[in-house]
C-alpha cells in the first residue's frame, strides 16, 4: 500500500508538471468516457433497471403469439382470468391494467387531464406496495363492473396537486365527470408498470364503463389489457412458459373460434418496455450503438497513447538514468501504469458528469405526445460499475505499450543518443496507431451517414396522404362528462365552425392521425369467404372519421365514394377500405359494394362504398401493406368520444392555431385542447419517425467526435514526426532540396497512413454496416454514403497535414543544423 501510495504522489507531481499534456489527454478521455455514459445510461433505463418496486427483476410481462406472428403484449379480459387461474405454480400472482386518458376535477376548478391506469385489485399487493397514504386496492375490488368506484393518486399528483395534503383520503373528485372517492396514495418513485408513462391516478379496472361500453370491456375480441406477473423464487422462465402453454391449449379449446394456434409466454419486464414485435430486437440495437460507443473511446484511448507515446520518448534518458541507478523494471513499469490509470480515471470522473449531462438531455427530447413521459437517468451502481470499468480499461490501453517500451528499452543506447531519446524505426506503431485512428473513424461516419440517410429518405417518402398545412386540435368530450348524442353534436358542431375559419379550405375530425400513440383495431368477418387458416390474416386498423377527412388528409380515393353527409345512424353502414384490404379480402374482383363485419359488432353489416389508397399509419407495424378501413362518425359515435380536430389551411397553418381553439371553447369553455401541433410535427412519434431521428443523431454525434479524435491524432502525429526530423530536413536542404520537395515528402510520408487507414476502414465499415441492416431505412451498401464519407474525411485529413508540411518547408537549414 505504502508503494501504490508514493506511486500515486510522484503521478500526480508528473502530471503537474506537463499540464498542457494532462489536460488535453483528460478532456479527450472524457470525451470517450462520455459518449460511453450516455449511451450506456439510455440502455440501462431502456433494458437493465427494473421497477422500482420490491424484488422487480421477478417482474414479468406475459405476451401472446397467433400463428406463430409477432409477440402481442394485449389479452382480452377472458385470456387474462383464465391465466391468473391456471398458472398458479409459476406465478405468485398475476395482475393486469389498461391505460387511460381522462379528466380529474374538483368542484368548481378547471379539469387535469392525466394518464390514468385502470388495474386489477391485486396489483398493489403484487408488486409488493406500500401506500404513502391512506390505503391501496384491496384483492376483490374491480371484480364486478361499475363497482369500487375509488382512486388511488400517484405520489407525484399528490404533491403537486394537493400539496402533500393527508385529508386528501376521502374526498371525492370527478373523474371524466363520474363521483369518486380517493382512498389512498400510492408509494413516492412509483409511477406505475407502463415504463416511461406517468400514471398520475389509479381505478380499479371495474371502472373502465365510465368510458367504455360494458359489453366491450368483457368481450374477448377486446384485446386491450396488458398483464404481468410475480414469478415465484426458483422457478425458471421455461417451465412458467411450459405452464402458459397448456393455459393456452385450454383457451383453445374453450373457444375454438377464436383461438387458434394461440401461443402465451413469459418475458422479463424489461425485455418488452419497448416492444418491436421481437424481444431481442432492441438488445441487438443497444448492443450496436453500445459498440459505437467503444469506437470513440477506442479513438479516444488511440490519441492519448500517441501522446503517452511521445511523452515517454521524451522521458526516455530519465528512465535510463533512475535504471542506471538501481531501479527495477518492473517498477517503473508499475510507475507508468500508476500515471495512466491515474490520468483516465480522472478523465472517467470528467466523463461520467459529460455523460449523466447528455442523459438530462436525452430526457428532455420532445416525444410530440401529450402524455408525460418519464426518463430516469438517475445515475446507479450500473453506470458507476460500467463507467468505472470503462475508464479503468481506457487507462490500461494507454499506459501499457508506452509503459513495456520503457521497460524494456536499452540503457546504454538510450544513454548515448542523448536528447533524441528513443529513436529508429519505432515510428511505426504511431503510424499504425493513426491509421487504426482513420480507419474507426470511418466506420463511426459511414454509421452516422447511414442513419442521416435514412431519416432522409423516411422524410421524403411517400406516405399516401399529405402532411403539409395540416393543423391537429385533440378533445375528449368525454372528460366533461358528454357521450353519445351530445358528442355527436358537438363534433359536428365543431367541425362546421372550424370549416368555416378564413383561410381553411377543409376541416374534419377523426378518432386517430398516423403515427400516433392511440389507434384502433378489429378482426375483419368477410360475407361469403372461407374462414382463413391464419385468422390474424383478417386483423385490420381503423378510424372513425368525418365526411372531409380524405380532403383534409389528402389521401386519394381509388375507386367508389367518400362519405357525405347521408352516411348518418339513419342511412345503411359503410365503409372505406385501403387498397391492399380490398386486394386481400376480394382479391381478383371488385371489393365496391362487398360486405363485411367486426369481430366487436358481429351483428352489424358494413358495406364498401369506397376505395383509399394506401397510407402509412404504424412506421413500425407494416407500413403500406397492412390492412385498413373507414367508417363515418355519425354511424358510430358510441366510444369515440376522443377527436382529433384536424384542418387544411391555404397558409401556414400556425396561423389558424388561435382562431380554431376560440371556436372550439366557442362551444364548451371547459373542454380542454390538447396535442396542438401540425401534422408534420405529429410525424416525430415513437411509431413514426422519431427513432430515426434519435439514431441519426446520436450516430451523427458520435461520427463527429470520433472524426474529431482521428483529426486531431493525426495532426499530432505528424506535427510530433516533424519536430523530430528538424535536422534531417535542414541536412536535405543543404544538400539542395526544395522546400517543395520538403513539403511533398510530408504529404506523401501522411499519405500513407491516411490510405492505410482508409482502406481498413472501409473493410470495416462495410461489416459494421451489414450488423445494422435491420434499423436503417436505405441500403448498406448506399455508395452516395462511401463517398461522401470517405471523401469528407480523406480531405480533413489532408488539411491537418497541411500545417505541419508548411511548418517542416519553412525549416533554416542552418538553424537546423547548429541545433544538433
Amino acid at each position: 500500500m505504502g508503494t501504490l501510495l508514493q506511486d500515486l504522489r510522484f503521478a500526480f507531481r508528473q502530471l503537474r508538471k506537463a499540464p498542457s499534456f494532462a489536460i488535453t489527454a483528460v478532456l479527450t478521455l472524457a470525451l470517450g468516457v462520455g459518449a460511453n455514459t450516455a449511451i450506456f445510461s439510455l440502455v440501462n433505463m431502456l433494458l437493465l433497471k427494473p421497477l422500482p418496486v420490491p424484488n422487480g427483476q421477478q417482474i414479468m410481462t406475459i405476451v401472446l403469439r397467433e400463428n406463430n406472428g409477432t409477440l402481442q403484449q394485449q389479452f382480452s379480459w377472458p385470456e387474462y382470468r383464465e391465466i391468473r387461474a391456471q398458472a398458479g405454480k409459476s406465478f405468485s400472482d398475476v395482475f393486469a391494467y389498461d391505460l387511460s386518458l381522462d379528466a380529474l376535477s374538483m368542484p368548481g376548478q378547471r379539469p387535469d387531464r392525466i394518464v390514468t391506469g385502470f388495474v386489477t385489485g391485486n396489483m398493489f399487493e403484487a408488486l409488493g406496495l406500500k401506500p404513502a397514504a391512506g390505503r391501496l386496492f384491496r384483492r376483490d375490488e374491480g371484480e364486478v363492473l361499475g363497482q369500487d368506484p375509488i382512486v388511488v393518486l400517484s405520489y407525484d399528483y399528490w404533491r403537486k396537486r394537493f400539496n402533500s395534503d393527508p385529508g386528501v383520503v376521502g374526498r371525492v373528485v370527478a373523474m371524466d365527470g363520474h363521483p369518486m372517492t380517493i382512498v389512498g396514495v400510492a408509494p413516492k418513485g412509483f409511477h406505475g408498470t407502463q415504463s416511461f408513462v406517468d400514471m398520475a391516478a389509479f381505478m380499479p379496472l371495474s371502472e373502465l364503463v365510465i368510458d367504455t361500453p360494458a359489453d366491450l370491456i368483457e368481450g374477448l375480441q377486446n384485446r386491450s389489457y396488458q398483464v404481468e406477473a410475480r414469478v415465484r423464487p426458483g422457478v425458471t422462465r421455461e417451465q412458467a412458459n411450459a405452464e402458459l402453454s397448456l393455459v393456452a391449449q385450454s383457451l383453445m379449446r374453450q373457444h375454438q373460434e377464436w383461438e387458434k394456434k394461440l401461443g402465451i409466454e413469459a418475458y422479463p419486464e424489461t425485455s418488452l418496455r419497448i416492444n418491436t414485435g421481437d424481444p431481442n430486437a432492441l438488445m441487438v440495437i443497444a448492443g450496436l450503438f453500445l459498440a459505437l460507443a467503444a469506437m470513440v473511446l477506442l479513438l479516444a484511448c488511440v490519441n492519448v497513447a500517441n501522446l503517452v507515446l511521445v511523452r515517454a520518448t521524451t522521458r526516455a534518458r530519465e528512465m535510463a538514468i533512475r535504471t542506471a541507478l538501481g531501479a527495477a523494471r518492473n517498477r517503473l513499469f508499475r510507475q507508468m501504469m500508476t500515471e495512466s490509470v491515474l490520468l483516465s480515471l480522472i478523465g472517467g470522473a470528467m466523463g461520467v458528469l459529460l455523460g449523466m449531462l447528455s442523459g438530462m438531455e436525452l430526457g428532455n427530447m420532445n416525444l410530440h405526445a401529450d402524455v408525460p413521459i418519464i426518463f430516469d437517468f438517475n445515475f446507479d451502481w450500473r453506470i458507476f460499475f460500467y463507467s468505472f470499468s470503462a475508464a479503468l480499461i481506457a487507462g490500461v490501453v494507454v499506459g501499457l505499450v508506452p509503459a513495456v517500451r520503457i521497460a524494456r528499452a536499452n540503457v546504454n543506447s538510450v544513454l548515448h543518443e542523448g536528447s533524441r531519446g528513443v529513436t529508429g524505426g519505432r515510428h511505426r506503431l504511431r503510424d499504425g496507431l493513426v491509421a487504426l485512428q482513420l480507419a474507426s473513424s470511418l466506420v463511426l461516419l459511414v454509421i452516422a451517414g447511414l442513419f442521416v440517410r435514412s431519416l432522409t429518405a423516411m422524410q421524403r417518402a411517400d406516405l399516401g396522404f399529405r402532411p403539409d398545412h395540416v393543423m391537429n386540435f385533440v378533445v375528449d368530450t368525454n372528460e366533461i362528462g358528454m357521450t353519445g348524442e351530445q358528442a355527436r353534436a358537438m363534433q359536428h358542431n365543431i367541425v362546421a365552425g372550424l370549416g368555416g375559419l378564413g383561410g381553411v379550405r377543409y376541416a374534419s375530425s377523426a378518432s386517430s392521425v398516423p403515427f400516433g400513440y392511440f389507434g384502433n383495431g378489429d378482426r375483419l368477418l368477410i360475407d361469403g369467404a372461407a374462414a382463413p387458416a391464419n385468422p390474424t390474416d383478417r386483423d385490420s386498423g381503423y378510424n372513425v372519421v368525418s365526411p372531409q377527412y380524405f380532403s383534409v388528409m389528402g389521401i386519394d380515393l381509388v375507386s367508389g365514394r367518400g362519405f357525405t353527409d347521408a352516411d348518418n345512424a339513419q342511412g345503411r353502414d359503410v365503409a372505406i377500405v385501403s387498397e391492399s384490404a380490398a386486394k386481400r379480402f376480394w382479391p381478383g374482383q371488385s371489393a365496391i359494394g362487398r360486405i363485411f363485419r367486426t369481430s366487436s359488432e358481429k351483428d352489424r353489416k358494413l358495406e364498401v362504398v369506397g376505395i383509399a389508397r394506401d397510407a402509412e399509419f404504424q412506421m413500425f407495424n407494416g407500413g403500406k401493406t397492412q390492412n385498413y378501413f373507414y367508417v363515418p362518425f355519425e354511424q358510430h359515435v358510441k366510444g369515440n368520444t376522443l377527436m382529433v380536430l384536424q384542418v387544411r389551411t391555404q397558409m401556414d397553418p400556425l396561423t389558424v392555431r388561435t382562431e380554431a381553439e376560440k371556436v372550439i371553447h366557442s362551444f364548451s369553455p371547459q373542454l380542454p385542447i390538447f396535442q396542438v401541433q401540425s401534422m408534420h410535427e405529429a410525424l416525430y412519434t415513437l411509431n413514426g419517425l422519431l427513432l430515426y431521428q434519435v439514431g441519426a443523431s446520436l450516430a451523427a454525434v458520435m461520427g463527429a467526435l470520433g472524426l474529431t479524435l482521428a483529426i486531431i491524432g493525426l495532426y499530432g502525429v505528424v506535427s510530433y514526426a516533424v519536430s523530430r526530423r528538424v535536422h534531417e530536413i535542414g541536412l536535405r536542404m543543404a544538400l539542395g532540396a526544395t522546400r517543395g520537395s520538403i513539403f511533398s515528402m510530408i504529404y506523401r510520408q501522411s499519405s500513407v497512413m491516411i490510405a492505410s487507414g482508409l482502406g481498413i476502414g472501409l473493410g470495416l465499415s462495410l461489416l459494421a454496416a451489414k450488423a445494422f441492416g435491420t434499423v436503417v431505412a436505405v441500403s448498406v451498401w448506399d455508395p452516395l454514403t462511401y463517398v461522401l464519407v470517405c471523401g469528407v474525411l480523406a480531405l480533413a485529413a489532408l488539411v491537418s497535414c497541411f500545417f505541419p508540411a508548411r511548418h517542416a518547408m519553412g525549416v533554416e537549414p542552418m538553424v537546423a543544423l547548429r541545433e544538433d
